[in-house]
């Protein structure tokens, strides 16, 4: 029995590196890689009906564009051919675009491969590059970019890392996470979580429709709001802050010499304050507006459902 095993086993083994190595072959055949040569500032405009972006810095005068193109068979009813044909005709006249100090990537113009195509792409671009980046299906990852960011998904995960510059960044589905921006911040998220630690001064508006907001060094502004999730501030007020949660506590964390106006209310949950508050008006356990040591910046947060603590 075991010298009728061994062999059998052997012939498996070919027959799996070899399915492996044509799979890996085909993959390769999908991917097309293109390099620009740039002079001067200039800004990045990729979009993508579907797929994913990956931005990231490098050489200081070059651009390299990687895109791996997967064309729909199934749902379109593409033949094999015709899949070959349509993937040869991007690799052949990849789309993008330069002119007026503008690389464009994505922009496909016969409607019928857009619908029947999604390209994800990996871009390597200088770090002072301005970014704008737009998928419909697909997450969205941006690093070491010391410019401008706006991204925008229909549906998908956004991760933002080392920017230093604004940005602005949407999901209509999906987590949006954002570790180390240096300037004003605005995100929005239909379903999912918000993430923010900031490293320089700049305004912050957030909202999400159902998930949780966690907001760290922020030296600014704050909207933050919310249909159902908690919401977290750390960092000093250099404006008005406004909290607001149909469902969820709310926490903030100030400085122990922090000084501002609060007007705090929460229709189903205590309010806990570690400042020394001034009271104004009628004290009560769901709604307490006061000045905490000089006054300041106003504090605004309500909550319908959840606990308040300010520390």
């Amino acid at each position: 029995m075991k010298a009728a095993t061994k062999p059998g086993i052997s012939i498996l083994s070919i027959v799996l590196l070899f399915g492996l190595s044509v799979a890996s072959a085909f993959a390769q055949d999908n991917v097309f890689e293109e390099s620009v040569t740039i002079n001067g500032s200039f800004a990045l405009d990729v979009d993508t009906g579907s797929g994913a972006i990956k931005v990231r810095s490098g050489s200081r005068d070059e651009v390299i564009v990687t895109g791996k193109i997967h064309v729909n068979r199934r749902f379109f009813g593409v033949k094999r051919g015709d899949a070959d044909e349509i993937i040869q005709a991007i690799k052949d006249n990849p789309p993008i675009e330069v002119s007026d100090g503008q690389l464009r990537v994505g922009r496909i113009s016969d409607r019928s491969v857009r619908k029947k195509v999604s390209i994800s792409y990996d871009i390597v671009v200088p770090a002072g590059t301005a970014v704008v980046a737009e998928t419909g299906s697909g997450s969205i990852t941006v690093t070491n970019i010391s410019a401008p960011v706006e991204v925008h998904t229909g549906s998908g995960s956004v991760k933002l890392e080392s920017i230093a510059g604004a940005v602005k960044a949407r999901t209509g589905s999906g987590s949006i996470t954002a570790d180390g921006v240096g300037g004003a911040f605005n995100g929005r998220t239909g379903s999912g979580s918000i993430s923010l630690v900031q490293t320089a001064p700049g305004d912050v508006v957030v909202s999400t429709g159902s998930g949780s907001s966690e907001l760290k060094g922020v030296v600014g502004s704050v909207k933050a709001s919310a249909g159902s999730g908690r919401i977290t501030v750390d960092g000093r007020q250099e404006g008005d802050w406004t909290l607001d949660t149909g469902s969820g506590g709310v926490r903030v964390y100030l400085p122990d010499n922090a000084s501002f106006d609060l007007d705090a209310e929460s229709s189903s949950g205590g309010i806990d304050i570690d400042h020394p508050l001034t009271v104004q008006g009628r004290i009560s356990k769901k709604h307490i507006t006061g000045q905490v040591r000089d006054g300041g910046p106003l504090l605004k947060i309500d909550t319908g459902s959840g606990g308040i603590r300010i520390r």
